[in-house]
């Protein structure tokens, strides 16, 4: 039976987490949960938008024998701080604390921790790498690609899929959206950033968080990939030909490096669920709600369980 303990880990802010176990009669691994941008709470859900992603992958983990940690991001939910302020680098040093704190605790095994992070989470667990001791990191739809290629993938894919969409909307959106323009509004964000001097800008109809967005463009693809292959610990990268967030095509430029094992399932989405037709990136919210009452993908699942074995 699976138990669950709230607690509050406190140092310049205070994170509200989840540890969640079997047992605490022996010193277990740990797997610490790190959640992808937004402000979902430490299950994964939002108002309107359940997906219990993290609390799914929170009880794998104990399932197969692993204390995991899931949390608030700073700023949101039971956590505190602020979140429209806060910079990548917090949000590093949040999960960093985490660590920290269970490596105290004397039913964790401190020499076997894991990060699990899933889209953004997948790069905080990579910059994780070059602080923490830990015995591997696994990749969740977002491994090797910076915030701005991400960006651009997305608007690719919106891009692709407006050249064959019918009607009257279909062709004003082939008008008004070419690649030159998606390519320069993303980055005109990033540059936007560069010159802001303010803890927040104003850009396209929206603000953005200043500090996040300048530490984000400074981390291209090819700095996540020098990180990997810095990292002397093991690595799952997994990401679905189906994820409209993540190029699982960029997994390749790691793929040959011993330690690092990379999984692509073909059907999958970004919420590691499996699809029956072709990713929709223009009604993303209404394609995740449609497939969120299945479980996780079974490929991804028997993945983790192997790789996790072999630590």
């Amino acid at each position: 039976m699976i138990k669950e303990e709230k607690v509050i880990i406190s140092n310049d802010i205070n994170i509200g987490a989840t540890i969640a176990y079997k047992d605490k009669n022996k010193k277990r691994p740990l797997v610490l949960l790190i959640m992808g941008t937004g402000t979902t709470d430490r299950d994964g859900n939002s108002f309107g938008f359940k997906t219990n992603l993290y609390k799914n992958l929170s009880d794998m983990f104990v399932e197969m024998g692993y204390v995991c940690i899931r949390y608030d991001k700073r700023g949101t939910h039971e956590s505190t701080g602020d979140y429209k302020t806060g910079s990548l680098s917090d949000l590093v040093t949040d999960a960093a604390n985490i660590i920290q704190y269970a490596k105290k605790l004397d039913y964790i095994d401190e020499e076997k921790v894991v990060v699990c992070g899933h889209s953004e989470g997948a790069m905080i667990a990579t910059l994780l790498t070059r602080t923490e001791e830990l015995r591997g990191i696994i990749l969740l739809g977002g491994a090797c690609m910076g915030l701005k290629e991400a960006l651009q993938y997305q608007n690719y894919l919106v891009f692709d899929q407006v050249q064959d969409m019918k009607g009257i909307l279909g062709w004003y959106l082939r008008k008004v959206l070419t690649k030159d323009r998606i390519e320069k509004q993303v980055t005109d964000l990033f540059n936007r950033a560069s010159k802001s001097n303010k803890p927040r800008f104003f850009y396209n109809g929206g603000f953005f968080n200043t500090k996040y967005m300048q530490e984000h463009a400074s981390l291209s693809d090819e700095e996540y990939i020098s990180i990997l292959k810095e990292y002397k610990g093991k690595v799952l990268a997994i990401t679905g030909m189906a994820d409209i967030q993540a190029d699982y095509r960029k997994l390749d430029s790691v793929s040959s490096i011993d330690r690092i094992t990379i999984y692509t399932p073909e059907k999958v989405n970004h919420v590691m669920r499996e699809i029956d037709r072709e990713p929709d990136i223009l009604n993303a919210k209404k394609e995740y709600k449609k497939v969120l009452k299945k479980d996780i993908h079974q490929g991804v699942k028997d993945t983790i369980r192997k790789w996790t074995s072999q630590l």
